[in-house]
């Protein structure tokens, strides 16, 4: 399959898995009606993908599907464009939370992801403080911020691995050796930006920190994240890796 194939065949899958909130691909012989009452009983816009076997490119289509997701058989089930596995795995999804509670998760999900952006926006705007000629207190120099930025970016990116470690303990569909040895990488280079010196240190980090957001964009049907939570960590990304380019640019 060539590489112009993987990319048309990538973007028909993230569009129709996209096209309702509960979307599944399946054979033509796949029975979904215990799906299809599950979905209409939670509320939930289904849609169903056909891939008949008979035609050479929805089978070309199907075996990208599994590189994507990592599962060899159908159906599988997305939902709002995230793989979740298959027909059982949707029906035991939240099974006995309401709905309510999944929500109120959400909010405290979003709430202390976005208060983790605090410290990151102190420290650049100590070093611009600093960098347009004001006086700070005692202790509060260059290298205090500097510092700060470092160690608490090394902690988050180290963090963000350590995700894929806890999902894939979790029994996360579809991760595997890979995804465990990918998921060291944050950390390593946490810990080699702090034995750098400043600037080469924060330029590590704001590498780390965007290359790790478009690993996670790559295997993202495998991760199977909600949509919300893939913006969520889509703009985190990008606004710490902003802000550390701020402080790197404000260092004298």
């Amino acid at each position: 399959m060539s590489e112009h194939d993987q990319a048309e065949h990538e973007s028909a899958i993230r569009e129709a898995a996209r096209s309702a909130r509960v979307v599944a691909f399946c054979s033509n012989l796949t029975e979904t009606g215990l799906l299809q009452r599950a979905a209409e009983q939670r509320g939930e816009p289904y849609r169903e993908i056909r891939m008949g076997m008979a035609d050479a490119a929805m089978r070309e289509r199907f075996q990208y599907l599994k590189t994507l997701t990592g599962q060899t058989t159908l159906p599988q089930v997305f939902v709002e464009g995230q793989f979740i596995g298959g027909i059982e795995d949707y029906l035991k999804r939240d099974e006995g939370q309401p709905y309510g509670e999944v929500n109120h998760a959400r909010r405290w999900v979003e709430i202390l992801a976005y208060a983790g952006l605090l410290p990151f926006l102190a420290g650049a705007l100590g070093l611009l403080l600093l960098a347009a000629g004001i006086t700070l207190p005692v202790g509060l120099g260059e290298g205090f911020f500097i510092q700060w930025q470092l160690a608490y970016g090394a902690v988050i990116l180290s963090f963000l691995g350590a995700t894929h470690w806890g999902m894939g303990l979790a029994g996360g569909r579809g991760l595997g050796k890979g995804d465990f040895l990918a998921a060291v990488l944050p950390a390593l280079l946490a810990w080699l930006s702090l034995l750098l010196p400043s600037s080469p240190g924060l330029m590590l980090l704001i590498a780390g920190f965007v290359l790790w957001w478009l690993y996670e964009y790559r295997i993202s049907a495998r991760l199977a994240y909600a949509g919300w939570y893939q913006a969520v960590r889509r703009n985190l990304s990008w606004t710490v890796a902003g802000l550390l380019l701020l402080s790197l640019l404000f260092i004298q």
